[in-house]
């Protein structure tokens, strides 16, 4: 049947038309693992009559219109969709790698994809022909495998850096080996290779890289360090050099002097109170044994013997205005240069300051004022430099023209004194003559006690004892008397309002003017204020209220003033108009106090008068007790004896009953909202006015709100909540008011419609609290109802614990006993059951490589399940997380890793929030991934000579370790076994490693060879040995 399908192929190919159809095919994943599955779609979807599925030039199946035909080697492995031309091939293997065609005759397509089949990579190892190195010399060959994976390719990483090619850095062999020529210090590692494929990788173990390197950068420290300025060290200093190189291993180091060395190997070299003839240069050298490279580096040291002295003196005479000046600086030591200076500013040659004998000597030519200052002298060599103490230059001159400072003119009896200064240096001497006659010595004279004889000219003469130079000046003093008494006076009568007065001032002594003031203000003419020529008489025209005050006057001269005492000037006048202070209205029973003022100096005398008749004198007039009779004209009279004169004022009384008491009554029964509702105001007395006030507000009429005719009555219909407050009516007439006790209304009302706060759902064995309140006046009384049943009383309920039955309807009625009203309100309870148990169990043993799964078994109801690694969500994105698939509740490990290592969790979610499970640690078994063999010794132990075996390998549980010699078993067991040196015990040593857990075992070799020699070698080697030397043995 095959061949026949086969023939009718090639008919068919033979009128194949070449107008193809262009499709695509997709497959589900690409590369793919060996053992995985894949499935080839074909976009877009299309059946086809007539075709084949082949690899490469193989055919798969036949597709005809009946049907189709898979050939004898895809049986059992392929499934085949006709409505989509899709194909799905089981169990793919390497040589399944390589183009798939779907070829269509009816219609006409053609199309290919190419798969890729790998294993995946195991066991990646890393291996160095070296790791003991030195820098710039030796060459590193690192060598990565695989022990399994197909298509493998290599990536090379330095710490956390990608290595690359370069001219030192080769990569080989498919980039599985990694050449390091000519190693640096910086390629230490760690080195590690990174296998991969289209479907896995894997990372081997790091190496690192002991590179020897150096000497480099070889430094020296000398401490104390050169001071800024200096190129040598003083004799007696302690000079420590200290050398420093970059080396592994650490250099050692030498120390030279001038060429010869020195006995001191180490990288301190300490010279002590040092000398002129310890100047030289010093060289260190820096070696090191392992590299036998070495580094020098020389420094040249300067001992110089320092300065200990610096003076500095004037030569010659002392420094005058306009005149030469010499300084001299005297050094003690060797000297390499001499500075000068000027208040700390160096001083330069110029046309008027020359230098001499090597800068030890300064002349300043036409020595000037800018000149002074402090001078220095400053001394430098190579080793320090000292500078001497200040000399102060001051420039002495003069004297200048003296200044005389005194009193022009003075009292008699009293001392002058006369002081004389003038500009000079150093300070000058004085002399003092009066009218041409020496009278006294120094720059302060003092002349007294004076008499008109004492009136003359003074003349002072300064004297410089150094410039020797004098210089005159001179002043004139006049004497006088001193004024001895002021007072004063009144001319004519008293002074009165709108009349003329007259001041007169007098005086004893000698006078210069006078001046007039009053309430401390100097007087000056105006038009109603007139001085006499001397200023002794001040007179008023038409003296005014504004004159009042306290007056003085002061004489002067040029050496003294008096001012005599005070004298008051108060005006005489009144009365003005006449003011009576009193209630215009009066209570009957009550007494009435009438005040009568007037403006008037002196004070004006008062007399009352009662609708005509004198009742009373004095300013004040009490009448009462008050009746009706006591109403009328109440009269005052003001009168003053001085000025002659009189003012009267009348006021009126009326007299009226007050209110005694007010009080508000309500209409019955208790407010309620809704209804209407009364209060009278009730007044005992005349009132002629009435008020109603809510919370201290005047009350605010509205449709609502009514006041009666006369304001007595006031209405609420109907009657709100808003009403509710504290009443008061105020009444008032014109001698008094009151104001009625507060009523408080409080208006009933309700209850409104209740709310409840309390849960919506809640799970089974909790309680459940609900609370209810309504608006109300008084507080309502509460009842609750579950499902139409009553089952509590008051506002508050809490339910027992919740079973599903508790579920329903729970309704809270409240009642206003006092309104007589009730009002409802229902809240709906859900219950659902609670999250008992969760827990994480597992269907077998991990082990790596092989497919686990986690399952998340759970008691109560939940909404959702997710899982977490290590207290975070878990990512089935990372790439570490390849290959776990989470289905229902279950999490799939397909295979689990150890890469899957960790803390698992699963969480169940309902309305009240996440469950965890306990934490689930997954520890995946694997290995031994590969077994190491190390022999150490020989060591003597006594008499014996024994080796050391050291077996190790990689595995999760600890592997159990067996031995064997020669490939039989020993007894030994345990990763290291001790071997006595003999003949007997040389020979091949077997470490076996087995995991209890995963059942992987692995061994390695290590030859023995008690002699010191290599191992003996192969079979094959010495029998080709033995026919050299039987052939050798004939032709002898």
């Amino acid at each position: 049947m095959e061949n026949f399908l086969v023939y009718v192929l090639g008919l068919v190919l033979l009128n194949f038309p070449t107008d193809l159809v262009a499709d695509v095919i997709v497959p589900s994943t690409n590369p793919l693992a060996v053992g995985s599955n894949v499935t080839l779609n074909v976009v877009p979807q299309s059946p086809i009559n007539i075709g084949t599925w082949s690899h490469e030039s193989t055919i798969i199946l036949f597709v005809y219109p009946t049907g189709y035909s898979v050939t004898d080697i895809y049986q059992g492995r392929i499934s085949f969709n006709r409505s989509s031309s899709e194909l799905f091939i089981r169990s793919l293997q390497l040589n399944d790698s390589g183009q798939y065609i779907l070829q269509g005759f009816e219609p006409s397509k053609k199309t290919a994809v190419t798969l890729i089949i790998q294993e995946p990579i195991s066991n990646v190892t890393l291996r160095a022909n070296t790791i003991d190195v030195v820098e710039q010399n030796d060459t590193v060959i690192l060598t990565c495998s695989a022990s399994s994976g197909s298509s493998p390719s290599y990536r090379w990483l330095n710490g956390s850096s990608l290595v690359r090619a370069s001219d030192i850095v080769r990569l080989v062999d498919g980039n599985s080996t990694l050449i390091l020529d000519n190693v640096t210090r910086y390629d230490k590692g760690p080195f590690k290779c990174e296998v991969f494929n289209g479907i896995s990788n894997e990372t081997s173990q790091p190496i690192y890289l002991n590179v020897r390197y150096g000497p480099t950068n070889l430094t020296m420290r000398i401490i104390p360090e050169m001071t800024t300025g200096h190129t040598a060290y003083r004799t007696g200093s302690d000079i420590t050099l200290s050398c420093s190189a970059e080396s592994v291993p650490p250099a050692s180091y030498m120390w030279r002097f001038n060429g010869a060395s020195l006995e001191n190997p180490s990288p301190q070299l300490s010279l002590l109170n040092v000398t002129e003839n310890q100047t030289g240069s010093y060289t260190c050298l820096a070696h090191n044994n392992v590299t036998l490279r070495f580094a020098l580096l020389t420094r040249i040291i300067k001992v110089v013997e320092p300065i200990s002295a610096v003076t500095l003196n004037h030569v010659g005479k002392l420094p005058i205005l306009d005149q030469s000046f010499t300084l001299h600086c005297e050094v003690t030591g060797p000297v390499d240069r001499i500075y000068w200076l000027k208040n700390g500013q160096l001083i330069s040659l110029n046309n008027k300051t020359l230098f001499y004998m090597d800068n030890n000597t300064m002349v300043i030519n036409s020595i000037q004022f800018s000149d002074s200052g402090e001078y220095y002298c400053e001394a430098v060599n190579a080793a320090n430099n000292l500078t001497s103490k200040a000399y102060q230059l001051v420039v002495n001159f003069g004297p200048e023209r003296p200044a005389v400072t005194s009193l022009d003119i003075s009292m008699t009896g009293h001392n002058v004194t006369f002081s004389c200064s003038a500009s000079s240096q150093p300070p000058s001497q004085f002399s003092w003559f009066f009218n041409g006659s020496q009278v006294a010595t120094g720059s302060v004279y003092e002349a007294g006690p004076l008499t008109l004889a004492s009136q003359g000219e003074y003349t002072c003469v300064a004297f410089n004892n150094v410039t020797g130079r004098n210089s005159t000046a001179s002043k004139t003093l006049t004497v006088v008397a001193p004024v001895t008494m002021t007072m004063i006076k009144v001319e004519g009568a008293q002074p009165i309002l709108n009349k003329t007065f007259s001041l007169t001032c007098e005086t004893t002594g000698t006078v210069f003017s006078i001046q007039w003031m009053r309430n401390g203000l100097l007087l000056h003419d105006d038009e109603t204020t007139q001085f006499s020529t001397d200023n002794k008489t001040l007179t008023f025209n038409f003296v005014q209220h504004s004159d009042n005050g306290d007056y003085k006057c002061s004489a002067f001269n040029p050496f003294s003033n008096m001012t005599s005492p005070d004298y008051r000037l108060i005006i005489n006048f009144g009365p003005e108009m006449a003011i009576i202070a009193g209630p215009a209205l009066g209570e009957t029973g009550h007494n009435m106090t009438f005040n009568c003022s007037a403006s008037s100096q002196p004070p004006s005398q008062f007399s009352w008068f009662f609708n005509g008749s004198l009742v009373a004198t004095g300013s004040v007039y009490e009448a009462g007790p008050l009746t009706l009779a006591s109403q009328g004209e109440y009269t005052c009279v003001a009168f003053n004896n001085v000025t002659g004169r009189n003012s009267t004022a009348s006021k009126t009384l009326t007299v009226v009953v007050p209110i005694i008491s007010v009080a508000i009554s309500t209409s019955g029964g208790q407010a309620v909202e809704g209804d209407s509702f009364t209060m009278t105001c009730n007044v005992i007395g005349q009132p002629v006015s009435i008020q109603w006030w809510k919370n201290s507000i005047l009350v605010h009429l509205d449709n609502t709100t009514h006041i009666s005719m006369d304001n007595r009555i006031l209405t609420f219909n109907p009657l709100q909540q808003s009403d509710q407050g504290e009443y008061k009516c105020v009444t008032s007439n014109g001698v008094n008011n009151r104001t009625s006790n507060p009523y408080t209304l409080l208006v009933n009302y309700g209850p409104e419609q209740p709310i409840i706060v309390g849960v919506a759902i809640a799970q089974t064995k909790q309680r459940v609290t609900f609370n209810c309140s309504a608006s109300s006046q008084p507080p309502s009384q509460f009842s609750w109802f579950f499902n139409g049943s009553l089952v509590a009383t008051g506002s508050v309920y809490e339910t027992g614990p919740l079973t599903l039955a508790s579920q329903g309807e729970y309704t809270c009625v409240a009642f206003n006993n006092v309104t007589g009203r009730n009002s409802t309100a229902s809240k709906t309870l859900t219950v659902v059951e609670a999250i008992k148990s969760l827990t994480v169990n597992q269907s077998t043993i991990p082990i790596a490589s092989a497919n686990l799964t986690l399952t998340c078994d759970a008691v109560g109801i939940y909404d959702t399940i997710y899982w977490t690694k290590n207290s975070l969500s878990l990512d089935l994105s990372n790439t570490l997380n390849t290959g776990i698939i989470i289905s229902n509740n279950s999490l799939h490990f397909v295979p689990v890793k150890v890469s899957n290592d960790g803390i698992y969790q699963c969480v169940a979610i309902n309305v009240f929030g996440p469950y965890p499970s306990p934490q689930y640690q997954l520890l995946v078994n694997y290995g031994p991934l590969s077994v190491n063999v190390s022999l150490q010794g020989p060591m003597r132990n006594g008499s014996e000579v024994t080796y050391t075996m050291q077996c190790y390998a990689d595995s999760r549980p600890t592997t159990e370790y067996h031995w064997k010699f020669n490939n039989q078993s020993l007894p030994e067991t345990g990763p290291s076994m001790v071997v006595v040196k003999s003949l007997k015990n040389a020979g091949i040593y077997t470490c076996v490693a087995i995991n209890p857990v995963t059942k992987i075992e692995m061994s390695n070799t290590i030859s023995l060879d008690v002699t010191g020699h290599s191992p003996a070698p192969p079979f094959l080697s010495r029998v080709c040995l033995m026919l050299i030397l039987l052939a050798l043995s004939h032709t002898l």
